[in-house]
């Protein structure tokens, strides 16, 4: 499809022990034909060592791997060569390619050509990039299903259902006021529905992914001087929020991600919630409240060392309806005689946490895990998709909506067939079957050069 030939670095552009340049096109071989000192000895597939040279000299020792087309990433020949880091020898052998006619490849024009060439659909595509750019090794996971066709074969599956369900309508166009019934009203709206709740389905764990590209937000509430901040210091391991026994410390919102058990968690410290008239407080209060109705899970601290306050009797009763960690702080100075009461006024389990001695942590982030992985994240039932993708599915969803509101209404076969073949043309677009060129370039102009 393509009649020249291009190259990148597929690594860092850092020093390194090793580099790799990536080349594709019909002048690849040719190319590394001119420069490598064991060039005799290329085959498919198959890795070589030798030197690439400049006017008799050395350049550097590499070894050198030859992809024949079609067999290949991009469906072209390819050359892959593996050359020591240090981005002056890196720059020193481009330039050597650059000299015979290669051109530097533009970002992820390796996968558009792999793409154009069959092998793989744009979803696959996609898939790459995510598991480059993915912060969490549940969205690496849910990215390489996708890459090996999870999401491609979801959506073929509703596209044949749609192709059969056109064909029967069709069927009776040139049948119109004849007694001849491809396909019964009945059957077409039991098709029709089935379609509408798949790809209903497929929207909802595109949905779920893009909640764990995003991140859970946990939301650390309580009030004033409770250990908030040396919760999430604990959490991160790291003082990334300033600790100090004056109330009031943290006024404004500190947000940080961090891993737990596989998933992105954006960890949230909020303003201690008081009943303060301070105008500059109130406002990182609020702030508190609005991040505590949003939070998929929060954590609400309890000082170990007073009891349960009326002022913690507030946010209680505010986290009630959230999915809430009560966790009781300071424990290593706290009495028994202080601690049972508020557990047994709680009624919840409660994490006995200690900020000084690290008491509780691994129970609070294995407790945090459990409710994300248990109501949240299934990986094998995710999908990875960004707002193209769901943007179309809402638009397919339209027009299996308007074909059932047609069907019902008796409305004519053509009618019919015509919102299937939008319906088709949606699904089309998401698989890139019939992407327009300046689509295609926008996606691929998000992957790094290499890709």
């Amino acid at each position: 499809m393509y009649d020249d030939t291009i190259c990148a670095p597929a690594t860092s552009p850092v020093n390194a022990p090793i580099a790799i340049i990536r080349m594709s096109g019909p002048g690849s071989l040719g190319a590394v034909q001119s420069l490598f000192s064991n060039a005799s000895s290329i085959e498919n597939r198959h890795a070589r060592y030798g030197s690439i040279i400049d006017q008799g000299k050395a350049v550097d020792d590499v070894i050198l791997v030859f992809y024949e087309g079609p067999g290949s990433y991009t469906g072209e020949d390819m050359v892959e060569i593996f050359c020591h880091g240090n981005q002056i020898i890196v720059h020193r052998i481009l330039d050597l390619l650059f000299r015979r006619g290669i051109r530097m490849a533009e970002p992820g024009e390796f996968s558009r050509r792999a793409f154009l060439n069959g092998k793989m659909d744009l979803t696959e595509a996609e898939a790459i990039n995510q598991v480059i750019l993915a912060r969490s090794a549940w969205e690496v996971e849910a990215a390489l299903m996708q890459m090996h066709g999870s999401l491609r074969e979801a959506i073929a599956g509703i596209r044949d259902k749609c192709i059969t369900l056109k064909a029967d309508v069709e069927a009776g166009i040139d049948f119109i006021g004849e007694d001849i019934e491809f396909v019964s009203s009945e059957e077409s709206l039991r098709i029709a529905g089935t379609i509408l709740g798949d790809l209903e389905d497929v929207l909802l764990r595109c949905r779920l992914g893009e909640k764990v590209s995003r991140g859970f937000d946990v939301t650390i509430a309580g009030k004033p001087n409770v250990g908030k901040s040396s919760i999430l210091n604990m959490l991160l391991n790291q003082e990334r929020a300033i600790v100090s026994d004056i109330p009031g410390t943290t006024r404004d919102l500190i947000k940080e991600t961090v891993q737990i058990e596989g998933l992105a968690v954006n960890l949230i410290d909020t303003a201690g919630i008081n009943r303060s008239g301070d105008t500059i407080e109130k406002i990182g209060i609020e702030l508190s409240h609005k991040n505590i109705a949003t939070a998929s899970i929060v954590v609400m601290v309890l000082d170990g060392t007073t009891g349960i306050t009326d002022v913690d009797r507030d946010i209680l009763r505010e986290v009630s309806t959230k999915r809430t960690l009560y966790l009781i702080n300071k424990i290593d100075l706290a009495s028994e005689e202080t601690v049972r009461p508020m557990e047994t006024e709680l009624m919840q389990t409660v994490i006995r946490f200690s900020a000084k001695t690290g008491e509780g942590l691994r129970t609070l982030e294995k407790a945090i895990a459990g409710i994300l992985h248990h109501e949240f994240v299934d990986v094998s039932n995710t999908f990875i998709a960004d707002v193209r993708v769901m943007t179309l599915l809402e638009k397919a969803i339209v027009n299996v909506q308007q074909a059932l509101l047609l069907v019902e209404s008796k409305e004519p076969p053509e009618i019919i067939a015509f919102e299937l073949q939008s319906l088709l043309e949606n699904l089309g677009d998401i698989t890139g079957e019939i992407t327009p060129d300046d689509i295609l370039g926008s996606i691929f102009s998000r992957f790094c050069i290499g890709k």
